[in-house]
């Protein structure tokens, strides 16, 4: 793909989502969790109870923050592990929609400004049409504090036994992820707030509600 089809593809999309000025800071947590007691178990129980879990919702924030510019929007993404499907939207605190990812396998489909574009790379994809750089088949694994590759180094809270820190050469390049903010969701223990930095990019993600789909 060309430089120039990047950048005709990238502007008008950059201008909407700039329009979402949302602060992350600001987010709410989940309801009527935050006191809930946090399940009691080592980092290898935990580990194996979430492998079992394939089918999530999160709804939330996020924002996308780098040395030349700084946007947010509403997130909603839905996972399907078991069939390989996704489905991801980003939105303005308007409500407008702005990116709508609809995924089945290695085949993808994203609507940006009313136009249709496929492809089987997603993350090429994305960032082609977007100029975003989200990591997101590591992240379906990051999000629920497990390892995407066997060499992911994970550091984990001695109290609580807990993910702290994640580390990963995805793609050969260092992703580094901060959780905070668990919550116990249907007996799992999960973060709402997540750091996820690489170089000078850093993607903030809030999570408001987990939906919690294979039980």
């Amino acid at each position: 793909m060309s430089l120039l089809y990047k950048a005709n593809l990238y502007s008008p999309y950059l201008l909407t989502l700039a329009l979402c000025t949302l602060v992350l800071s600001g987010c709410s947590t989940l309801p009527n969790k935050e006191t809930q007691v946090l399940i009691k178990q080592t980092s290898q129980q935990r580990i194996n109870k979430l492998q079992q879990l394939q089918q999530w919702k999160i709804k939330g924030k996020i924002a996308f923050i780098d040395k030349k510019s700084r946007s947010s929007a509403t997130l909603s993404w839905q996972v399907d592990e078991n069939e390989n499907t996704q489905q991801l939207n980003l939105t303005t605190y308007l409500g407008i929609n702005v990116l709508q990812l609809d995924s089945n396998a290695n085949s993808h489909k994203i609507q940006v400004d009313g136009k249709t574009y496929q492809g089987r790379d997603l993350e090429a994809l994305i960032h082609s049409i977007t100029g975003l750089t989200l990591p997101t088949q590591a992240l379906t694994f990051w999000l629920k504090g497990i390892a995407y590759q066997e060499d992911d180094s994970i550091h984990y809270q001695k109290a609580t036994q807990l993910p702290l820190t994640l580390s990963s050469y995805y793609n050969n390049e260092l992703w580094q992820v901060s959780y905070a903010n668990y919550q116990q969701i249907d007996g799992y223990s999960l973060a709402t707030k997540f750091s996820i930095k690489k170089d000078d990019l850093l993607i903030k993600i809030v999570v408001n509600d987990w939906s919690i789909t294979n039980k």
